[in-house]
């Protein structure tokens, strides 16, 4: 093959080749962002649904284990700008309220009626209840669903409640199952590891198995489970499940790896579809999906609880620096992906629709919650339809012509 030949393949080639590269989403717009918590209370937690942000709060950040610690449980209507309390203890017998969750009509928390400190002093304390709490938007109505010693963790997608308990006789966490319409509980057939981690939507729960330690998709109705990543152990690796979120059809999980040689430890963040039961690796620093990680992907920390997804975008939240973030999301239909640089800690993200919440903090002080919104080029386009600046990958008339442009520098050639 002669000299000009070479040439013209190469050029070819190098057109082709730049088709192959990944090309980063920005979403056409912004994210912004309000404190919607007053400056007396210390948000632990938090969720949104539509309009309603719930969270629990330590009122005056009370940290002191010889006074009352009060806590509360709020609603925020973004729409209408307006704060409204749901529950208050005022903390005398250290109870506390937390794990507040809402979808749809339901709010779920629970009231704990005394937390270690007390079982210690007074052996009493055991046979002292907890209480889930189902509280309606649409009437403003509050009950307890379940009062026991051990429950624990409500969960609800708005038809359904779940919870933990630990059973006394094998002393093992089992979940229990509230159908809000029929008023009726259930036992479910399963030990979560960690059933503050437990996910519900729909007919889907997501969980870690106390005894394998895999992450499972378990079907209400069908009762059959779903297995999607088990943990990994070598002489040299071991690799396990450390975070996951799920809503609708997207399952978005993080496993870390801990290697000996070299003494290193990273984070692989993996999006699930449920429907397709396939996994595509994404880069945690620009929300692109990846074959290997690169060495800035493995440096990557994720922030406490850093998942977050409504099935429609999925997202998470990085530590960049000292007590410096990054918010990023993913929308799961285009791939636009949207970055946020925060100065402060990032803890409890959730996201539906344009709006998201966190709890934020700067040095572990001046804890307070955010409320984000998503403001593209038109002020009710969110994240998912908003028109991106670039596009992931060529688009089929940016392949034809570039397809048209690398055969018409082997023809030019032919012709010569």
């Amino acid at each position: 093959m002669n000299i000009n030949a070479k040439l013209r393949w190469s050029a070819a080639a190098a057109i082709l080749l730049l088709l192959c590269l990944p090309i980063p989403v920005f979403a056409a717009g912004t994210w912004v962002t309000e404190t919607i918590s007053s400056s007396d209370t210390g948000p632990g937690a938090a969720d949104i649904s539509g309009s309603n942000v719930v969270y629990d709060v330590l009122y005056n950040e009370a940290i002191n284990y010889s006074t009352p610690w009060p806590w509360g449980v709020l609603l925020y209507d973004a729409d209408a700008g307006t704060t409204t309390s749901l529950a208050y203890v005022s903390g005398t017998d250290r109870t506390f309220l937390g794990g507040v969750q809402t979808a749809g009509d339901a709010v779920v928390w629970f009231e704990d009626a005394g937390d270690a400190f007390v079982l210690f002093e007074d052996a009493s304390a055991l046979d002292i209840n907890n209480s889930v709490f189902l509280y309606s938007l649409s009437t403003g109505t509050n009950m307890s669903i379940r009062s026991s010693p051990e429950a624990r963790w409500p969960k609800t997608d708005g038809s359904r409640v779940v919870w933990s308990e630990i059973d006394d006789e094998t002393e093992t966490s089992t979940l229990l199952i509230y159908d809000i319409a029929a008023q009726t509980t259930d036992i479910l057939p399963m030990d979560p590891w960690d059933a503050s981690s437990v996910v519900l939507d729909s007919d889907t729960i997501a969980f870690v198995d106390v005894n394998t330690s895999a992450l499972v998709l378990y079907d209400i109705p069908s009762r059959k489970r779903t297995v999607v990543s088990v943990p990994i152990r070598t002489n040299t690796t071991f690799r396990h499940i450390h975070g996951y979120a799920m809503a609708g059809d997207v399952l978005l999980y993080n496993t870390l790896t801990v290697e000996d040689s070299p003494k290193r430890s990273f984070n692989t963040l993996t999006w699930y579809s449920i429907k397709e039961q396939t996994n595509v690796t994404l880069s945690p620093v620009t929300g692109l999906p990846v074959e290997n990680l690169t060495e800035d992907d493995k440096a990557a920390t994720f922030r406490m609880n850093a998942l977050f997804t409504d099935g429609n975008t999925l997202g998470w939240a990085l530590e960049t620096g000292i007590s410096e973030s990054d918010f990023i999301t993913v929308n799961a239909e285009t791939g636009a992906v949207s970055h946020l640089k925060i100065d402060g800690d990032v803890a409890f993200p959730s996201i539906d629709g344009n709006r998201a919440v966190w709890v934020q903090s700067k040095m572990l002080k001046d804890s307070h919650l955010v409320l984000a919104t998503w403001q593209g080029p038109a002020e009710d386009e969110p994240p998912e339809t908003a028109v991106p600046e670039t596009t992931s990958t060529p688009g089929f008339g940016i392949l034809c012509a570039a397809g048209a442009l690398a055969v018409g520098v082997l023809s030019f050639g032919k012709k010569r």
